[in-house]
């Protein structure tokens, strides 16, 4: 087997390190706050709002709110939504993300939120509206009985796909290349949703047909503590984003949730701190030749640089075995 990459191992030794620290335990103010921070861009709080076949009317909901903007007549209610896969979020908060499906009469949805940047986020799209094409289609079946199929992408970033768009969302079809026109694009279609281009939009001044979306969108992309004043703010009457909202509520009464969220803050936390230890370890240590001898010398500038760098004192005490008194000294 060849060698591990450099990063790689450095990760590795840092999530180590990590793992071996005592869990942090969290005041009720700090679990309190914890919890307004929240929104439904947390995987935790998307997968907690609708696992266990609850709330597919809000999924309904939402995808006839995509429907309207191009005049589509609105789907049936949803007989049961499942959560297909979820992917946890990592200590690097690379994505939080929840892949949710649901089945009703001729039609599979796919609703996937993104929070962070994720490279080659379009492939991934396509993929996985791909592969809802064939849920309820057994082998054998009839291509006239296969389900229409909605992919639903809320994303946190902006799509490089999409550039050219000002508009926050945009709905992708098939479509024969040389006259483009729309190939199946009544039964496929996917939705791309890209929350941080509605700051160049004012709900007054979109067309009606975009208001509701808005509204739900508005309540995606709010934490907790901020629901009531987006709600009054941007005069969100539209049912489904206010049952939204509370739905979102509710799952973040579980102190569970919020725990699992702070922590992983934490860890996050504790990894930029190793690393920027890291970092200093590396350049106290070229310093410390040519200052001292002795490993003793070269700690205590590992040390001090880390305390320049603004580093805990219990960090570096972990880090360098020193007791705190003596870092204090330093």
């Amino acid at each position: 087997m060849g060698e591990k990459p450099p990063g790689r191992v450095i990760l590795e030794e840092a999530l180590a390190k990590i793992e071996g620290q005592p869990k942090k335990r969290f005041t009720r103010q700090e679990i309190e706050e914890g919890r307004g921070e929240l929104s439904l861009l947390n995987n935790d709080v998307f997968t907690g709002t609708f696992a266990g076949n609850k709330n597919n009317g809000i999924i309904t909901g939402l995808v006839n709110a995509l429907r309207k903007i191009h005049s589509l007549a609105p789907i049936p209610p949803l007989e049961r939504t499942t959560v297909q896969n979820v992917s946890l979020i990592d200590v690097l908060e690379r994505g939080m993300v929840g892949d949710l499906s649901g089945e009703g009469p001729l039609f599979n949805i796919t609703v996937e939120v993104q929070k962070k940047k994720q490279e080659g986020y379009a492939v991934r799209g396509t993929i996985t509206s791909s592969n809802v094409m064939r849920k309820q289609f057994p082998k054998g079946a009839s291509f006239e009985e296969a389900p229409d199929v909605i992919g639903v992408n809320v994303l946190g970033f902006r799509l490089p796909e999409l550039e050219h768009r000002e508009m926050f969302v945009s709905r992708i079809v098939r479509a024969e290349y040389e006259s483009r026109k729309p190939f199946l694009e009544g039964k496929y279609s996917d939705y791309y949703i890209e929350l941080v281009k509605m700051a160049g939009f004012k709900k007054e001044d979109l067309p009606q047909e975009y208001h509701d979306l808005w509204d739900i969108c508005c309540i995606i992309l709010a934490k907790v503590k901020d629901h009531e004043e987006v709600i009054r703010m941007q005069a969100i009457k539209n049912p489904v984003a206010l049952e939204l909202s509370q739905e979102i509520s509710k799952t973040v009464s579980s102190g569970r949730i919020v725990k699992k969220a702070l922590s992983r803050k934490s860890e996050y936390e504790q990894l930029q701190e190793y690393l920027n230890m890291r970092d200093v370890k590396i350049e106290a240590r070229g310093e410390a030749r040519g200052e001292a001898r002795g490993e003793a010398k070269a700690v205590e500038a590992i040390a001090r640089k880390a305390l320049a760098a603004g580093i805990p004192l219990e960090t570096i005490q972990g880090l360098t075995g020193l007791d705190i008194e003596t870092i204090k000294g330093l």
